[in-house]
């Protein structure tokens, strides 16, 4: 057993097996012809596939290519599956062979089903149209089957078999007779007596005749009646024997009649022109088949254009193996490739959009190179000294020397912002209002300390009200404890030269206006003491800058 010879080239055509066809091996042999031809096309497109696979390659270390979307060109991935929904991936030849193998095996547009495949018909009814199954069966009640020729035959030599309507029976044949009474019809049983008071009996002719020749005149025994004397007749029911009429009509639904053979041939006529049980359409007799689409399955037409943008008809071999003739070996033709392949590259130049498929380059300096080599985002911070606890979490107020703050701040001017702009500063402030920090000082939250009670996170507190310590003047009251403790006139007061304002107003006396609610007892002091800065300064030196607070 040897393997075959292979060549590296397209065969147009794969030759089918006669079945007149001898089995003949060999590298010539015709039992050999077509799978020689598949190995050559499959040899070929090997090498196509390498060939392509390489170029792709190369071209895809030449340059960075976008990938190919539903809405841009670009390069694609090819894929050998089946059942994959991906818009971004191309199917492989094996995946169209499968594709096409699956399709070999389904039914043609043109075919026809057999009766069994058939599913879903609706059942013909009294109220509703359709197909209807045979019956055989003369003692049925069934409204949903029809008779068979066989039926209507039995029923027809049935019917034959018996009197016509006009017909008499001797009186064997009568069966069941009631019994006559004073209070009912029936047969009575004859008796001759003449005093007889019995009134189940009837008289016999002697009787009669006696009767007669004792009352002459009267009828004898012997007569008859036409039908039109007779009364009481019972007719015929679903549920009771009787007399019956006839009807010829074909669509009636009467049950108290009776379908003569007029009626019986005109449904047996019907029925000799229906199909029988197992006949089959042509596939122009089907209606109603469903087309396929891409969000429910049907039938489909093929197609071989190359330039269709259909989505309901299905590609056949032939287009695909023009589509991919016409993409081998070939790049697709693109504005935004053209343009990056139109810059006159450098070393240290990096290609950027100027606007839509217009490229230019950039120089790539030193410290750019520096921070495309780091290896992490970490690296590249602390590159830029901006490693571990630098960087500011969103929310922190910081002070910056200028009116206006940098990108990413806003100023802590008690501003309102929504949850839409600031996400993360939403999350730090929940009121979506930043905290007015102008001209004020910030102080630490208690936290459970218990030195500052009662005050919660950015809340804010008047300024308070210092007393000085300054002592009573030098003089009459050397002997005497003083009241000490003067309060400013306002929360800015400020001495700056000379005695405090309003000194003693006499011997013996406090200083006004001396505060006696905050009074306390002081130590005299000595005349050499100025009183000249011996207030306290609420405010502490400062220099003001501007609190911004990082809001992104």
């Amino acid at each position: 057993m040897g393997n075959l010879n292979e060549t590296e080239k397209w065969e147009e055509n794969i030759y089918q097996l006669e079945t007149s066809d001898p089995v003949l091996g060999g590298a010539d042999g015709i039992s050999n012809r077509a799978p020689r031809q598949l190995a050559n096309r499959t040899k070929w497109l090997k090498k196509k596939t390498e060939e392509a696979a390489q170029s792709l390659a190369e071209h895809v270390r030449s340059r960075n290519h976008p990938d190919a979307t539903l809405t841009a060109k670009g390069f694609t991935q090819l894929s050998s599956a089946t059942n994959s929904t991906s818009e971004t991936l191309a199917a492989t030849p094996k995946a169209v062979k499968a594709a096409y193998d699956l399709a070999a095996g389904k039914a043609p547009a043109s075919h026809t089903h057999p009766w069994s495949q058939i599913t879903g018909v609706p059942a013909a009814s009294l109220t509703a149209k359709g197909t209807v199954q045979l019956s055989s069966a003369t003692d049925s009640q069934s409204e949903i089957e029809a008779a068979t020729p066989k039926a209507v035959k039995a029923a027809y030599d049935l019917a034959a078999g018996k009197a016509p309507v006009s017909h008499t029976h001797p009186w064997s044949q009568i069966t069941g007779v009631p019994a006559a009474s004073l209070t009912a019809k029936g047969t009575v049983q004859l008796s001759s007596a003449i005093n007889s008071t019995s009134e189940i009996l009837a008289a016999t002719p002697k009787a009669v005749k006696a009767a007669y020749d004792l009352a002459a005149g009267k009828a004898p025994a012997s007569h008859t009646h036409p039908w039109s004397q007779i009364t009481g007749v019972p007719a015929a029911s679903l549920t009771a024997k009787g007399t019956v009429q006839l009807s010829s009509a074909t669509d009636s639904q009467s049950e108290i009649e009776a379908a003569t053979p007029k009626a019986v041939k005109a449904a047996y006529d019907l029925a000799a022109g229906k199909a029988p049980v197992s006949h089959t359409h042509p596939w122009s007799q089907i209606t109603g088949v469903p087309a396929a689409s891409l969000t429910a399955k049907g039938t489909v037409q093929l197609s071989s254009a190359i330039n269709s943008t259909s989505e309901i008809l299905a590609a056949t071999p032939k287009a695909v193996k023009a589509a991919y003739d016409l993409a081998n070996g070939k790049q697709p033709a693109d504005a935004t490739l053209t343009a990056l392949a139109g810059l006159a590259t450098a070393a240290d130049r990096l290609p950027y959009f100027t606007g839509a498929d217009r490229a230019a380059l950039a120089t790539l300096t030193a410290i750019g190179r520096a921070i495309i080599a780091k290896g992490s985002i970490k690296d590249v911070l602390n590159y830029l000294g901006l490693g571990e606890g630098s960087a500011l979490p969103v929310g922190v107020p910081v002070p910056w020397p200028t009116a206006t703050p940098p990108a990413g701040w806003l100023k802590c001017d008690g501003r309102a912002f929504t949850k839409e702009q600031y996400p993360v500063l939403a999350r730090v402030y929940p009121t979506l209002r930043l905290p007015d920090l102008r001209g004020e000082f910030i102080r630490g939250w208690d936290d459970g300390r218990k030195v500052d009670t009662g005050r919660s996170l950015l809340s804010g507190q008047a300024a308070t009200f210092i007393r000085t310590a300054l002592q009573d003047y030098y003089g009459y009251d050397l002997n005497t404890n003083v009241k000490v403790g003067i309060a400013f006139a306002t929360a800015d007061s400020v001495i700056t030269v000379g005695n405090p304002a309003n000194p003693k107003a006499g011997n013996n006396s406090d200083y006004v206006p001396a505060s006696a609610d905050n009074s306390i007892t002081g130590i005299q002091r000595t005349a050499e003491d100025n009183f000249t800065g011996a207030w306290i300064s609420m405010r502490p030196r400062n220099v003001a800058f501007n609190y911004i607070v990082r809001a992104a």
